[in-house]
Order: C-alpha cells, then structure tokens, then sequence
C-alpha cells in the first residue's frame, strides 16, 4: 500500500520478522514481505500469531499493532515503549483534567466543533441542518453528554434523509450492529480511532488523560475526545459516498448476518478500507500552513494543537474539516 501506510491484516495467520523485514505466512499459504520503512501500523483483523521478533521490531520502528473484534470492533493495541514521551506535559493534563471549569469550557469547545462539522456535511449533501445543535449554556461534563446525545439523534435523523433506504441508520446500536448503516459507522468508527491512536505515537501528548470522556483503564480516553470532531466530516462523508455511488451494497455482496447483528464481510471491510486509506490520505489546500495538507496529517496537527492549548501556547481551536 505504498510508503509509510497502515496495512490491514484480515486473514489468519503468523506475522513475523527477518531482518528489517515483517513476514506475514497466510493460513492459506501464501507469504508477504514488508519492508519496515513502508509501514505505520498493522490493523489486525484475522486470528493473527505474533512472534516476539515481530514485536520486537514494531518496537524499534515505533510501530502499532491494533486489534479488531469479530464485530470489526478496536479490541486494542500493542503500544510500543514511549519514543516522544514528556513528563512535564502529562503533568499539565492531569492537572488541566483536575481543573472542572477548564474541562467545561474545553468540552463546550469540542461539542461547537462538532456541531459545526455535522451542519457543514449536511449543507454538503443539500440536506436539513435544522435543529442540530446543543445547549451551549450546560455547566458540567454530564449536562454537555446529554446534550451531545440529543444533538446526535437529531443529526443521524438527518443522515437517515440522504442515504438510501436500505442503509438508514434508525436509532444508534453498537454491538451488536442490527442494520447495514450502524454497521458501516460501528467500523468506521473504529478505524478512526486506531489512526487518532496510531497518529498519537508521533506526538508527546498522552492518551490516556482526556478532557471529556471519563479515563476508564484499557482505552485511550483522549483519542475518544478528539475523534469526535472528525466523525461527520471523515467517517460519515465516506459512508455517504460509498452508498450513495452504489460502491457498497446491502445483501450478501459485502454484509453477512450473524446472529441478531449485520457485519461488513472480508470482501465489505476490504472495499471500505482501501476507500478509507485513500479518503485519508486526500489532501486540501490548508490557508495556515499556506500548504496541502492530508485528512490523516489533520489528525496528528489536532493532537498537536490539544498540546499547546495545555502548554498555554495558544487556544485549542477544533478542526474545521474542509468541504473540497
């Protein structure tokens, strides 16, 4: 997939190293070499057996491993030993996460950027923005998460206008997905939060300590903060796109039933993933940086931008996702 790529890992198999060189032996029998240079992370969906020299060289090379769910759900990830670490900046997000008001006014900041980003997909499709908002006057996290709420039901509503019928979403359901639209979020979802957590590893911003969600053990809170504001105008464009163009279909082509839930099959997640890889690496002119600048550099720019709002040099402004 080209320099410097995530590479989607979707049959069984050993995934070892020779060398500077990852070795995939598929369960099939067929054997791929990846040069190390070329990779930015594994997303691992099949029943995948690491060896420690495998390991060993994601390590050196600063290199995640993610691992999905049978559901195409993020399971985890295998986090390399820390290469931009900085202690004074986590000290200064435990304490700006200690701060109540500071987080409010933080989260207020990221909910406008969402709102502004769902209204913005909305126009783009000529579709009803109309009473997608949220209660800007909320004063605690809790007041702001139901607000969200709301504000999401609303907007999925108005998805549900735009995209074909066998795809509307009706009401959000994760796991598992009981339609073809949740289905297609529940794993674009995912992929975004692999890439914030793959992006992450290049920053010195810690993870772990969010402003808005609750740091529960075993998840990278922050990345669930700041993927948010990227939802409408990357996950839920693509989504729109690929149905509406006809490149995903509904039935046994690209989705099977599994019990009560509807998945994307290998052939759907291989389609929706070479389309997501592609959607990230497109780029728009930035008017800042007097420059293109890719989806994917976007994200690592906004974990970035989170760190100098906490280092007090300048004002987190959340992303605002270009229309081209």
């Amino acid at each position: 997939m080209g320099l410097n790529k995530n590479f989607h890992v979707f049959s069984n198999g050993i995934l070892s190293a020779d060398q500077h060189v990852f070795r995939f032996d598929s369960s099939e029998g067929k054997m791929s070499r990846i040069p190390v240079e070329n990779v930015s992370s594994f997303n691992l969906y099949g029943g995948i057996t690491l060896t420690s020299g495998a390991l060993a060289l994601a390590v050196k090379y600063n290199i995640c491993l993610h691992l999905f769910g049978f559901y195409g759900n993020y399971l985890g990830s295998f986090w390399p030993k820390e290469s931009y670490f900085s202690g004074d900046l986590t000290i200064k997000q435990s304490l700006a996460y200690a701060d109540y008001r500071y987080r409010v006014l933080l989260a207020t900041k990221l909910l406008n950027g969402i709102n502004r980003n769902m209204v913005a997909l909305l126009k783009k499709f000529h579709g009803n923005s109309e009473g997608v908002s949220f209660n800007v006057g909320d004063n605690t996290i809790e007041n702001l998460m139901l607000s969200e709420a709301r504000m999401r039901r609303t907007y999925y509503s108005r998805i549900d206008e735009l995209l074909p019928d066998e795809f509307k979403i009706d009401s959000r359901e994760k796991r598992p997905p009981s339609n073809y639209g949740n289905s297609l979020i529940s794993f674009g979802n995912s992929l975004l939060y692999s890439e914030f957590v793959t992006q992450a590893r290049k920053t010195s911003v810690n993870i772990t300590i969010p402003f808005y969600h609750s740091p529960e053990s075993g998840r990278f809170a922050l990345a669930l903060d700041l993927s948010e504001v990227f939802k409408p105008g990357l996950v839920d464009r693509l989504i729109l796109s690929l149905t509406r163009q006809g490149v995903l279909r509904a039935g046994t082509d690209h989705f099977h039933d599994i019990g009560n839930g509807i998945l994307l099959n290998e052939k759907g997640r291989k389609l929706f993933v070479e389309n997501w890889e592609n959607w990230l690496d497109s780029s728009s002119y930035n008017e800042r940086l007097k420059r293109k600048v890719s989806h994917r550099e976007l994200i690592r720019m906004e974990l970035h931008k989170y760190s100098k709002e906490i280092e007090g040099i300048e004002e987190y402004k959340p992303v605002k996702l270009p229309d081209d």
